[in-house]
């Protein structure tokens, strides 16, 4: 069997909480958006042989952003196929005493880490002062802080490396490869060489689907293969991780499909079955606190 650790997904119930974000007439308006609205709940995870998923990484999906424990307690009540973290919601555009006090609910539950996504009109809170004592709390409480946002900014760059550099203990997880685009693509190879340089800092590689957001999309193995080829040239596979993104995956084939694509297409690259393993368990297996060795 091949085990597999998904640092990057999503479930939902529509009925239990607010999701915001996936009511028809609230943004993003993605043209394939219709297809994400309705449940998706773990039983959907499942992996056909030769994969097993020995670990799945709950990405906050937007439940109650006011009492965003309120989603934590919802999934410690799910039938989960496998092992799972949690890294919940935390409103790093409120007020210090808001965020503090949701950071203390949040706490009971054991998340790994918190997300603020810094796209749009909330990448200026990226470089919000009050960002540093919010990291500095998340260091006190081993929790790790994802970061998505377009690195191939030089601004959103900058902040990163500065963050990183002041609170070495703290773990900065990029999701989505960054959010590199085709047109991106000369400045996010330029900001992954200075991010090489900060030990505490990863990535996780995922989104692919996001480029189209439709339900025509489909999966581009040149561009993966290009994406993946630069990232292996600046971090090292021990801070890079494949990731579903599920259910937005599911716009360019099933969940065994996606993890059958990135290991036929590793193959492709020619990469070592360590460095496969790196990819696709050890390296989440360690940023996530899993118990897998490697």
């Amino acid at each position: 069997m091949i085990d597999i650790i998904d640092p990057h997904l999503h479930v939902w119930q529509l009925s239990a909480g607010h999701y915001q974000w996936l009511r028809p007439h609230m943004p993003p308006y993605w043209h394939g958006k219709a297809m994400l609205q309705q449940d998706y709940l773990p039983a959907k995870l499942a992996l056909q042989s030769p994969f097993r998923l020995l670990g799945a990484v709950h990405i906050e999906a937007g439940f109650n952003n006011q009492q965003p424990e309120q989603e934590l307690a919802w999934l410690h009540k799910q039938n989960w196929p496998c092992t799972y973290k949690s890294v919940a919601f935390l409103d790093c555009a409120a007020g210090l005493g808001q965020v503090e006090s949701q950071l203390q609910a949040l706490l009971p539950y054991q998340p790994v880490g918190v997300r603020h996504i810094f796209e749009g009109n909330d990448e200026q809170v990226l470089h919000r002062p009050e960002l540093n004592i919010i990291a500095g709390w998340l260091c006190e409480q081993q929790l790790l802080m994802e970061v998505q946002c377009n690195v191939a900014n030089p601004k959103n760059l900058a902040r990163i490396t500065q963050l990183a550099e002041l609170f070495p203990q703290l773990r900065l997880v990029l999701n989505h490869a960054g959010l590199v685009t085709p047109e991106r693509f000369s400045g996010w190879r330029q900001a992954l060489n200075e991010l090489g340089a900060y030990p505490n800092i990863a990535m996780k590689l995922s989104g692919w689907e996001m480029l189209q957001a439709g339900e025509e999309s489909s999966f581009d193995s040149a561009w993966f293969q290009r994406v993946l080829t630069a990232a292996l040239e600046h971090l090292p596979t021990e801070r890079l991780m494949l990731a579903s993104n599920f259910p937005l995956c599911l716009w360019q084939g099933s969940y065994q499909q996606l993890w059958q694509r990135y290991f036929d297409q590793c193959q492709a690259l020619e990469l070592s079955a360590a460095d496969w393993q790196q990819l696709s368990l050890y390296s989440a297996s360690r940023c996530y606190e899993f118990d897998a060795k490697g």
